[in-house]
């Protein structure tokens, strides 16, 4: 019942916020995300876990030199709203 998928982060990438209607989770396999969750700023580096609850606005930039890499689990079904969308990503299908 849950979907799993790799994600890789350019360099310099900035943030994309959005939220979900279900809970997600990342880890960071390489890189160091800076993660934003309900205005507040953090880093993850490589072994750091994402928790990310449903409905809350969220974002991951990468501003280091070396690509990002994470693991990301959501249940199947979730959905993303980003810029007044609703949508079921693809993995979440």
């Amino acid at each position: 019942e849950n979907s799993l998928w790799t994600v890789e982060i350019d360099p310099g990438t900035p943030s994309s916020p959005h939220s979900l209607t279900r809970e997600e989770v990342f880890t960071v396999l390489a890189g160091v995300a800076q993660v934003s969750l309900a205005g507040e700023t953090s880093t993850a580096r490589a072994g750091d876990a994402i928790v990310v609850p449903a409905g809350v606005e969220f974002g991951l930039a990468n501003p280091g030199p070396d690509t990002l890499r994470l693991v990301c689990c959501l249940p199947v079904g979730g959905q993303a709203t980003m810029g007044g969308a609703t949508f079921t990503p693809p993995w979440a299908e």
